[in-house]
């Protein structure tokens, strides 16, 4: 399936924002496994640099997601582009058009909601041209939504209730996109299966893999609200977020009850205040996904990643782009990682990995 502008051309993918937190992870991750990359910035010495780190075969190049013209040179010739420039909240369709029109597949590790909608806006064009585009290859929606599958493999009960959480160390680097996500929520109505959340309101008590044990949790806006519903049948879902130091949840909870008017400024104010304490704590990671059922049982699935969270979230996206470069005859059209690949599959790749799968019921 993959479409090249030269003949022979080895599948490759560039990846815009190639050289950021979350990018510079998917990159390294597409080196290991022998996938050509080209890394996208709108600072050609910065992606070139970068590029080097990772072999001779890849390179870096100056590119605008903004710009059309741009994205379709960077992608003419690619097997599949990916998206991991962020914030996704300022995006419109120009890598979509782009990928169209080059005929490239499309891959992202989009964390909001309304740009996903958009892509899946998207999944009659892709289909007619025999793309892909797989969006939200990270921990939301794409290891949440395969935890819920896996959580309720080989049982005919629809669950009442979900639960999705995603607790993050402190020492794992926070991008300003992943912090302008954050900010972003704070405050702000939340439309959920069951009526109107409020972002980091509705503080909750989690029980997590040890050795985190229970901890609290406030909602988080996520594609979760649009995707898991219909995957799992439940009427009502919830979206969770903490961090390891409790007193930058407890932050985000006081900000939340004061306002919900969070913007740039905050971002950037929270981002230099919490550099002192980025060596506190570990880089781990878990995400969870908790089933309620009508007759009082429970039960989950959790991945923990006891250091090197954020690679747990990378890998999924690396991991379609590998699959999408073998040029097998993959489905089309828009879909998740767990689509893709399949939910246990994804799941038991992330395992080999050195990334431990949680189950209990109740």
């Amino acid at each position: 399936m993959g479409h090249h502008a030269h003949a022979g051309a080895e599948p490759g993918a560039v990846i815009f924002g190639g050289y950021g937190v979350f990018g510079a992870h998917v990159a390294r991750e597409l080196a290991r496994l022998g996938i050509h990359v080209v890394i996208a910035g709108r600072r050609a010495d910065k992606a070139q640099r970068f590029a080097a780190t990772l072999g001779p075969m890849h390179r870096g190049v100056a590119a605008d997601v903004a710009d059309g013209s741009s994205c379709r040179a960077v992608v003419t010739g690619e097997t599949v582009a990916v998206n991991c420039a962020g914030p996704f909240d300022r995006f419109d369709a120009t890598v979509l058009g782009a990928c169209l029109q080059a005929r490239c597949h499309y891959v992202d590790i989009a964390d909001d909601r309304a740009y996903v909608s958009l892509v899946r806006s998207y999944s009659e064009r892709f289909r007619e041209r025999r793309l892909a585009a797989v969006y939200g290859c990270s921990s939301l929606p794409g290891i949440s939504g395969a935890l819920g599958l896996v959580a309720r493999e080989n049982m005919d009960r629809v669950p009442e209730r979900a639960r999705v959480t995603l607790f993050i160390g402190n020492r794992s680097p926070k991008g300003t996109a992943a912090i302008r996500s954050a900010v972003g929520a704070i405050g702000k109505s939340i439309v959920a299966p069951q009526g109107t959340l409020v972002g980091f309101r509705d503080r909750e008590v989690v029980p997590l893999p040890e050795p985190l044990g229970r901890r609290a949790v406030y909602n988080f806006e996520s594609p979760d609200y649009d995707v898991l519903p219909d995957l799992l049948g439940t009427r009502s879902l919830s979206v969770k977020l903490g961090f390891e130091l409790r007193m930058v949840t407890g932050s985000f909870a006081l900000l939340a009850f004061l306002s919900s008017n969070y913007g740039d400024r905050t971002a950037k104010l929270l981002e230099w205040l919490g550099k002192p304490l980025g060596r506190l704590g570990s880089s781990g990671a878990v995400v969870q996904t908790e089933l309620f059922f009508g007759d009082g049982s429970m039960r989950s699935a959790a991945l923990l990643a006891r250091r090197d969270g954020q690679r747990m979230a990378a890998l999924p996206c690396a991991l379609v782009v590998q699959r999408l470069c073998e040029n097998k005859c993959n489905p089309s059209g828009a879909m998740t990682a767990y689509d893709l690949l399949g939910a246990m599959a994804l799941i038991d790749r992330l395992v080999s990995e050195g990334f431990e799968l949680h189950h209990s019921s109740a």
